[in-house]
């Protein structure tokens, strides 16, 4: 039996103007009178899809779910202008008074986990509960992490050569140059319309092809280490299914964020842990995630000693029936412990 909980659909969505040029795409499914509970997807920039609604139980929560700034269904769709850390934190309290919601639970994943520490530290006074996943705090080493010689290429070689074939020489002498090669290259890729991308959907497209994308081979790359075991022929299919604007999304708003240390402080979310000290709180990581290091979520629980905190003995980056069933534990946990 799936630890995953039923799909539900939405009951409530709407555009929200958040300013600087921006509307956010939101959506309201469970419970409408329910435990509001925020989720935030990860990326950044991959929006949120029908799987978020499948980790909580519809009939106790009223789920909240948004795709931030340039994904999914916000506008302007790939935008980088006013898109920062701080922009997303305060995108998410508009939100919340929009919907006249006093206090909500906060779930973030991956990136998620990022933005719900820094939001959650912002203002903890309206977060009731905090669980955060595959946790990635963005300091140097994890930035580093995908793109260093003694990081997540050590693991899965054959996918790190395949993400720097194209890679000119002069532009491989640190994790840096790296991503603002790939950055160019995605912004000159989208303003040509995507081409390499136009027959994704048709199987018969050779990967080679889809591979002279930039964006394409920054998202597979990803994907190959999020999982266990993910061939390109999975991904590929995966990546299909979702499509180029997903993928352009994806990437993009990923290496803008990642290139930039995540607009946060060195070590700042860490150095604030502090400010959660009165939030029940949850910490879910997987030992073997070769996208955000185990190290990450040791030293969150060692900042939060409050946390409940479960680590997958075996998992990946992605969510599995494993993982889904630590994450129940964590919610009735945290869930007991909100006042």
């Amino acid at each position: 039996m799936s630890a995953f909980h039923p799909a539900c659909a939405p009951h409530q969505s709407g555009h929200l103007d958040v300013g600087d040029g921006h509307a956010i795409y939101w959506e309201s499914a469970g419970n409408p009178d329910g435990i509001p509970l925020l989720v935030l997807h990860g990326g950044p920039g991959s929006g949120i899809s029908d799987k978020f609604r499948k980790l909580f139980d519809p009939q106790r929560f009223r789920i909240i779910l948004l795709d931030q700034r340039g994904a999914g269904r916000s506008t302007p769709h790939l935008s980088l202008q006013a898109n920062t850390t701080a922009h997303l934190v305060a995108d998410l309290e508009a939100l919340r008074g929009h919907l006249a919601i006093k206090r909500w639970m906060v779930f973030g994943p991956s990136w998620g986990s990022t933005l719900a520490l820094a939001y959650a530290q912002t203002h903890p006074h309206v977060v009731s509960g905090l669980i955060v996943g595959a946790i990635f705090t963005a300091r140097a080493f994890e930035l580093d992490w995908w793109h260093s010689p003694d990081g997540a290429p050590t693991i899965f070689p054959d996918a790190f050569a395949t993400f720097i074939a194209p890679v000119p020489q002069a532009e491989r002498t640190s994790p840096e140059t790296i991503m603002r090669w790939y950055l160019a290259e995605m912004q000159d890729e989208i303003a040509r319309g995507l081409p390499d991308l136009t027959e994704l959907a048709d199987i018969s497209t050779p990967l080679d092809t889809l591979r002279r994308s930039a964006v394409y081979r920054w998202t597979e790359y990803e994907d190959r280490l999020s999982y266990l075991d993910n061939p390109p022929e999975a991904v590929r299919a995966g990546l299909a299914a979702r499509g180029a604007g997903f993928i352009a999304a994806h990437s993009l708003i990923e290496v803008h964020y990642f290139s930039q240390g995540c607009f946060l402080e060195e070590g700042e979310l860490l150095a604030k842990a502090d400010r959660l000290a009165d939030i029940p709180m949850g910490i879910l990581h997987a030992r073997y995630d070769m996208v955000c290091p185990a190290r990450t979520a040791f030293d969150l629980a060692a900042a939060c000693p409050h946390a409940d905190f479960r680590l997958v003995a075996v998992g990946g980056h992605g969510m599995t029936d494993a993982s889904q069933a630590e994450l129940n534990v964590l919610v009735d946990d945290v869930v007991s412990r909100i006042t």
